[in-house]
């Protein structure tokens, strides 16, 4: 391990698994994980991108989206999600 490494504790099921899956993509378990955790975003992140859309949006067509059509969609959109987690 070089000077940056760490460690990090999980399972033996988690950590076969995770050698396994890297194994099959040809890379090592730190690469695979480094590109899993690059793909999800934190709360932070979404909230920014979210913002920098509600921007796009007021500069391409003029409108502002309201506080509560932003709650609406949300809701929305989380319906949608446990609808299909319940399928």
């Amino acid at each position: 391990m070089g000077e940056k490494d760490t460690s990090i504790k999980t399972t033996r099921e988690v950590r076969d698994r995770l050698r396994v899956l890297a194994s099959e993509r040809g890379t090592t378990m730190n690469d695979l994980l480094a590109e899993l955790v690059a793909r999800e975003l934190t709360e932070e992140e979404k909230e920014q991108r979210a913002q920098q859309a509600l921007e796009e949006i007021r500069q391409t067509t003029g409108v502002r989206v309201s506080d509560g059509a932003r709650a609406r969609a949300r809701a929305f959109l989380q319906s949608l999600g446990r609808e299909h987690h319940a399928a």
